[in-house]
């Protein structure tokens, strides 16, 4: 900004529950199906203001006439349905891709006995082969952790301790980050010369942001729209591999939709837990709770039946889910 021009205030003031629906009621937003009462309990002790008014960004603003820049077709209570939904596709992903964490360590312990690895050596290997300042920022937060200061870890502090500088493969697991453990996929996939390792490795870095979203209950429904941010890379080849072999073409509408960046980690994530978990078990699991979230949307369809937009995402998150989560 040039010197001597006033920087733009975008402080806004605290608005009371009274105040925060009457903005809503000014931008269009109607209370036919949520009594402005019931709106008022919920935005005091079920759901603040931002979350719930950020999904007023799925919905059309009139564009010409006197209602100019209002919403069409949007009821209060359609926010809090779809602030719910989130909710638990949230919690549901969340679970997908802690257990994409887990089994993709574990088919990596799977291979580097077979690959007749020690276990150590390619651990120190791969601290050796990262650049100065990160291989000090891993083993410093390890030594922390296995101190005895405030920066102790309750959980792992010990497992730490014991193998303090010397980390066989299978401890390294237990205590490195999603992040490192992503960057040792790589490695791994560079060292045993795999080039669908080093493809699934785009994968996992997907599914680690999402899983960092989730665990921080960040929103996730209201960036299903076509202007949301869309992904600086494009999908995997595993990934759309799978997609064309279940009947999902290179359609305009799936390359429109996996641009999408939130659209395109859940598919990761999905992906990823049916590349590499092979407990039947936990992928009855998954696909129940997956279910579960597709039923609940379907409670209120009519919410949003008018609004294709809403219909087309959510309609092809369920056919990913159908494709790599299937009931029965």
């Amino acid at each position: 900004m040039p010197d001597g021009q006033p920087q733009q205030n975008r402080t806004k003031p605290l608005l009371t529950v009274e105040e925060q629906i009457a903005h809503l009621k000014a931008k269009g937003v109607t209370f036919d199906f949520c009594t402005e009462k019931e709106a008022a309990e919920y935005l005091l002790g079920g759901n603040n203001y931002l979350r719930t008014a950020s999904y007023r960004a799925l919905y059309f603003k009139q564009i010409e006439g006197l209602n100019v820049g209002k919403y069409v077709n949007l009821d209060f209570a359609y926010l809090v349905d779809l602030s719910s939904i989130d909710r638990q596709l949230r919690e549901a992903l969340l679970l997908a891709a802690i257990d994409v964490e887990h089994f993709a360590k574990v088919g990596i312990l799977a291979r580097a006995a077979a690959a007749g690895e020690d276990g150590y050596g390619i651990v120190n290997d791969y601290l050796d082969s990262l650049a100065h300042d990160a291989r000090r920022r891993i083993l410093g937060g390890f030594r922390a952790r296995g101190g005895q200061g405030d920066g102790r870890d309750t959980y792992s502090g010990d497992l730490i301790a014991h193998y303090l500088d010397k980390y066989p493969i299978w401890v390294f697991f237990e205590i490195c980050e999603l992040g490192t453990f992503v960057d040792f996929y790589r490695f791994c996939a560079e060292r045993w010369r795999d080039e669908g390792m080093m493809e699934d490795h785009y994968v996992l870095k997907s599914v680690k942001a999402l899983r960092n979203a989730a665990a921080h209950n960040s929103c996730i429904v209201n960036g299903f729209v076509s202007s949301a941010k869309r992904a600086g890379f494009p999908s995997s080849r595993p990934l759309t591999d799978a997609l064309n072999a279940a009947g999902m073409k290179n359609s305009r509408n799936r390359r429109a939709k996996l641009r999408n960046v939130r659209i395109a980690q859940i598919a990761a994530v999905l992906y990823s837990l049916n590349a590499f978990c092979g407990r039947e078990s936990a992928m009855r699991r998954h696909a129940a709770r997956f279910s579960g979230v597709e039923r609940r949307f379907y409670e209120h369809a009519d919410y949003c039946r008018q609004n294709n937009s809403i219909m087309s995402f959510f309609g092809f998150v369920w056919r990913l889910v159908d494709i790599w989560l299937p009931v029965g």
